[in-house]
């Protein structure tokens, strides 16, 4: 499991701030999940790095041939990744 995994699993959110890692909503943050961070601070910093910003929604609107629009709903996700899901399952589909 992904380190950034670990703390959505617990209701948690990272960014970065120049090398600082900020943790929300702060009040959460429990000793146990202040350790796990402490131990995984350069994993998460990659995977935050590696997700450059790009923003993670619940809610996509996907088009498919032959179907037109709908909604697909589900765990927050990057474009690439609702991207990669639809067209596992609709080969033409296209994300807006």
């Amino acid at each position: 499991m992904a380190a950034i995994d670990y703390l959505r699993e617990h209701g948690l959110s990272a960014r970065v701030r120049g090398e600082r890692i900020i943790i929300s909503p702060r009040s959460s943050v429990t000793e146990p999940i202040r350790q796990f961070i402490k131990l995984h601070r350069l994993e998460l910093l990659a995977e935050l790095a590696a997700n450059d910003g790009e923003t993670r929604r619940a809610a996509w609107d996907v088009s498919i041939p032959g179907y037109g629009k709908r909604r697909m709903i589900g765990e927050p996700c990057t474009h690439a990744e609702a991207l990669e899901h639809v067209r596992g399952i609709w080969p033409g589909a296209a994300i807006e």
